[in-house]
């Protein structure tokens, strides 16, 4: 009964409670992010894709840290006596990021590199506990936050989890399907670094969120890439006149 026990929960954990818990942390380090984006605009600072790219890696990181100390409060509260069943609860929470990365680059090939042929069929049945992720991602370009979320969350909260019986690091059976599993990981995740290199030779002037980029061609941002003007403009609009004719009909010059 005891072992039925911590299957059940560390199941429980793994397909509902971690995800839930890792979208409601996104969410709000979104918000945090989006008010950080609102004060560079305000600022009128350039929002280059290095600073988009820069604030993506901030909101990742504290993303991580924040599941790896939830892990080492949810292993405080419960975990086991056994160590060997903390080593076994840890494989179960890694399961989940192994599934997603190799169906993410198994589609990412299939789909020779073309975000929305990928994104349906079993790639999106793995990703049913994260709905959320994959709906936002899906509407707002960012398609490797599928993969990086995902993955991310469950290897921080199970190190978070396993940090305190950390030592020793193998002589158990759990302890070395643990490690097989997170060296598995590592070589997935090179393997998935390498299609991200790939990608980003076929499309060179494509960003992180799959859009051309043009913030650095905003004229009315410092520092933008834009060829100044050496004189007087022989021509000047006072007044955002509506053209009259062609597919921009009614559109302000």
């Amino acid at each position: 009964m005891q072992n039925r026990k911590w299957i059940l929960t560390s199941l429980v954990m793994t397909f509902f409670g971690i995800p839930i818990l890792a979208q409601f942390l996104a969410a709000v380090i979104a918000m945090l992010g989006a008010g950080l984006a609102a004060i560079l605009e305000f600022c009128n600072l350039l929002f280059t894709p290095t600073i988009y790219l820069l604030l993506n890696v901030f909101m990742l990181t504290l993303g991580a840290l924040l599941l790896f100390f939830s892990g080492r409060v949810w292993a405080g509260d419960s975990a086991p006596e056994n160590r060997e069943i903390a080593a076994w609860r840890q494989c179960l929470f890694l399961v989940p990021a192994l599934l997603i990365l190799v169906g993410w680059i198994i589609a990412l090939h299939l789909a020779d590199y073309q975000f929305r042929q990928m994104v349906s069929g079993w790639l999106a049945d793995l990703m049913l506990p994260w709905l959320g992720v994959l709906l936002v991602s899906l509407f707002g370009g960012e398609y490797w936050w599928i993969v990086i979320i995902p993955v991310g969350t469950h290897i921080s909260f199970s190190l978070g989890y396993g940090w305190p019986t950390r030592h020793p690091l193998t002589g158990t059976s759990g302890l070395r399907c643990r490690n097989l599993l997170l060296f598995l990981l590592l070589l997935l995740g090179i393997v998935a670094g390498y299609q991200a290199h790939l990608y980003k030779q076929q499309n060179p002037g494509v960003g992180v969120r799959e859009n051309i980029d043009i913030w650095a061609w905003r004229p009315d941002k410092l520092n933008n890439r834009l060829t100044p003007l050496r004189g007087k403009p022989q021509i000047q609009f006072t007044q955002n006149w509506p053209r009259i004719d062609g597919a921009t009909a009614a559109y302000p010059i």
